[in-house]
């Protein structure tokens, strides 16, 4: 999110936080602190507010911060604050009441003050109690100058004990609890009551003695003795069990004993290290002591939570304008009555010109599209048979890579037929030499599209070196792959490449047979009597070859290369 400045004074110093929001939490890029006056300086309201004005605008140009948007706090000495019941009234109509009972209340408000208000729930009575805050007009409008003259941005003007107040409770450790908060600011204090979130009281009064001395040290404990009695007086509903002080921890034994005498804990919260603060400023102590109600009040405007704003204040809604809102609808109407007047008037005259130009083109187009639909047919039919038939060729080619070799098994018969409505099935009879074999035929048949059904084996000798047979039945679905889809062969000519032996290298002795024709189904030597008639087909009878090639002897078999070997049989 943008950056935003929290700007607050009072009649000792100027307080300016620069922060941006990340998330929940917020990243503050730059503290500044600039006194107005020295200490025991007394400045009139007059030179005080030339003064002021004057840093404000030199501090903004100088670290350019104008126009950036602003929230500016004020101090709880600026305003007047008090916790009031009202009757329960429709939100629109609470403010108007809540003013009204604030003109009886404040005493400096005046017909053009300010008063804004943030709702606490309901008392024992049902009445509805509400936390009201006013601000003279005066005072207002001096505020704004301030601003105006330093061209900054006022988007909201909060009351500083508020800001304090959502700090501290979005600590984890004090979200729930009643506490009182307490803040050290040059020569005076603020206090704020504050229960689960909400500000129940607060007030603010001089602080006199030096900082950190004991005169003052004992002077700020008996004003929280007082403030926790008023509070009590004023209908706080839980008593307060903490007393948070912002600051680094001061004289902790003291401030520990003077919790046990108060049957309370006292916890110090330092503002640059809270929980949802990051940012690497490098301020002092003392300084970052005071920077926790403009921290405050950057998180509560990101939170967009219901907090009092007397820039801008609830007010009871305008009521509408009828004369305005007659006038449009009877505008409205008369436009929608023109239209459908001018609709029917043009628009039936024009429709059957175009709905007779539609019918020619319509009869035209199917005229010309009729032979193109022939052929679109001709061309479906073709390619459903394509996508649902099977790659026989694959298939052998796969068969051949994935069974064991001829010392293992050996085919006698491969029967490949084409499914009905898609794929195909295939049947391969053989023999093995040992029953483990059979398991391996599986594992070689079975893969993404073919599932293998074996039909079981039987002790049947076929030559000396098999003694088992075999049938395994393999169905087989199309895989969607366009068998007449241009092929990349660049790969396979270069991996045939990479195989081909070095010039300089002796080639290794030849010791097996030429491969036989890739049309040759070949079987080993084996008794007549027992020696079945290996069968290849398909749907279509395979043509003999002009010439019949001798069978191979049962060495050269052996010594075939394990891609034939697992394809051999008898010509059928």
């Amino acid at each position: 999110m943008a950056k935003k400045l929290a700007i607050e004074w009072d009649s000792h110093s100027l307080r300016m936080v620069v922060g941006r929001q990340r998330g929940s939490s917020l990243v503050v890029e730059n503290a500044l602190h600039f006194p107005l006056a020295k200490p025991g300086e007394e400045v009139d309201k007059g030179t005080l507010e030339s003064r002021l004005s004057r840093l404000v605008t030199e501090q903004a140009n100088a670290h350019g911060l104008s126009k950036l948007p602003t929230l500016v706090g004020v101090s709880r000495s600026s305003v007047e604050l008090q916790v009031f019941s009202v009757p329960p009234v429709p939100d629109d109509e609470l403010p108007d009441i809540v003013r009204y009972q604030a003109m009886r209340e404040f005493s400096s408000l005046g017909e053009d003050g300010v008063v804004d208000f943030i709702k606490l729930g309901a008392d024992a009575d049902g009445k509805l109690r509400v936390h009201a805050a006013a601000i003279a007009s005066k005072q207002l409008k001096s505020i704004q100058k301030i601003c105006e003259k330093a061209q900054l941005q006022p988007q909201s003007l909060s009351v500083r004990s508020f800001g304090s107040a959502y700090f501290a409770a979005s600590q984890s450790r004090f979200a729930d609890s009643t506490f009182l908060l307490v803040e050290v600011l040059d020569e005076r204090i603020e206090l704020t009551v504050v229960h689960q979130g909400d500000v129940l009281f607060s007030r603010s009064t001089r602080l006199p003695g030096e900082p950190g001395s004991e005169h003052q040290t004992t002077t700020l404990q008996g004003e929280i003795r007082r403030t926790m009695f008023a509070a009590q007086a004023k209908g706080v509903p839980t008593a307060v069990s903490q007393i948070v002080i912002l600051g680094e921890p001061l004289a902790p034994a003291i401030w520990k004993k003077f919790g046990e005498d108060l049957k309370v804990s006292v916890e110090f919260l330092a503002p640059m290290a809270a929980e949802h603060v990051s940012g690497s400023v490098d301020v002092s102590p003392e300084i970052a002591s005071q920077m926790g109600a403009l921290i405050g009040i950057l998180l509560a405007d990101a939170a967009s939570l219901p907090k009092i704003d007397l820039l801008n204040p609830r007010r009871r809604p305008d009521p509408p304008d009828r004369k305005r809102l007659f006038t449009l609808g009877a505008l409205a109407a008369a436009s929608v009555v023109l239209f459908f007047g001018y609709f029917l008037y043009s628009g039936i005259s024009s429709r059957d010109a175009e709905i007779e130009e539609l019918k020619a083109d319509i009869a035209r187009l199917q005229k010309e599209n009729k032979p193109l639909v022939v052929e679109e047919e001709k061309v479906l039919e073709i390619d459903n048979w394509v996508a649902s038939d099977v790659q026989w060729l694959d298939e052998l080619y796969r068969m051949s890579k994935e069974l064991p070799t001829a010392d293992e098994m050996i085919a006698t018969r491969i029967h490949m037929q084409p499914g009905n409505s898609a794929g195909g099935t295939t049947s391969l009879e053989g023999y093995v030499a040992d029953q483990s074999v059979i398991g391996k035929i599986e594992a070689g048949l079975i893969g993404e599209n073919h599932a293998v059904l074996g039909k079981g084996t039987q002790e049947r000798s076929y030559g000396d070196a098999y003694s088992i047979s075999f049938q395994e039945y393999v169905t087989i679905t199309p895989d969607g792959t366009d068998r007449f889809a241009p092929r990349d062969y660049s790969e396979e000519t270069e991996e045939a490449a990479s195989e081909e032996p070095a010039a300089d290298e002796p080639a290794e002795e030849e010791t097996q047979q030429p491969e036989p024709d890739a049309t040759e189904v070949v079987a080993e030597e084996a008794p007549a009597a027992a020696e079945p008639k290996a069968e290849v087909s398909t749907e279509e009878e395979v043509a003999p070859t002009e010439e019949a090639t001798p069978e191979p002897t049962a060495k050269e078999t052996a010594a075939q290369p394990a891609d034939v070997a697992s394809t051999t049989g008898d010509a059928s």
